[in-house]
């Protein structure tokens, strides 16, 4: 655990490094004091770890977000979306497919924001719940997702971006079973770190349409939609 905690802290660190040599002049920071609303769609396939065995679980997320600005420097919102659950590999047949909402609190601080190059440090909070339903069986999984991660944007032109980030995870749920089998399994994340890259065009000086892939604790693709107002 001290072991992966020292590779995320360097790559906090390396992260920092990066930060140009524009940070100490404040005179060519931009104020991005917009408020920014984002709707996405996203599949994922996540390793829920139930200590003896672990799951396969393959989601596709439909969710809104949004962020309102307090500062230059710190920008806090909410996301709420729905979820569509699967887990083939459970023995339950009421587990094996269940659908449910999420609801998180967003935290962003932006130490450098240019025309050129951003660096933001963020720290989600998500609470997330399914259900399904079978002849004699019910289950309900409830997990809570926390995320801190960091992440690079580059902007080569006016109209394309790219994106780098790299995050770590925490993630503590339960699997809770009535009817014929009752129970109630306690599952966690079986990795912690895990890596996205983007890609964004900018379609015009407030909306952006962008790609990302996901790689570590979970693989898998979203498409956004984003604009400030």
């Amino acid at each position: 655990m001290n072991l992966k905690k020292d590779k995320i802290l360097s790559i906090v660190l390396c992260l920092f490094s990066l930060l140009p040599v524009t940070l100490v002049n404040a005179a060519q920071i931009i104020n991005a004091n917009l408020l920014e609303f984002s709707l996405s769609t996203q599949n994922q396939t996540t390793h829920f770890d139930f200590s003896t065995y672990t799951h396969n679980t393959k989601s596709d997320q439909l969710g809104i977000n949004w962020y309102e600005p307090f500062s230059s420097y710190f920008h806090a919102g909410l996301e709420l979306g729905y979820i569509d659950m699967s887990q083939i590999e459970n023995s339950l047949s009421s587990a094996q497919f269940t659908t449910g909402q999420y609801a998180g609190l967003l935290l962003r601080f932006l130490p450098v924001e240019s025309p050129l190059f951003s660096l933001t440090m963020n720290l989600n909070y998500r609470y997330n719940r399914t259900e399904g339903e079978s002849t004699d069986q019910k289950t309900q999984f409830f997990w809570n997702e926390t995320v801190l991660y960091s992440e690079i944007n580059f902007q080569p032109t006016s109209h394309i971006g790219l994106m780098a980030a790299a995050e770590y995870q925490i993630v503590d749920g339960e699997q809770r079973d009535s009817g014929n089998i009752t129970q109630i399994t306690p599952f966690r994340e079986s990795k912690k770190q895990g890596y996205r890259f983007g890609l964004n065009f900018t379609t015009n000086r407030t909306g952006i349409v962008g790609l990302e892939w996901f790689t570590g604790f979970k693989e898998g693709t979203r498409l956004y939609f984003l604009r400030k107002f």
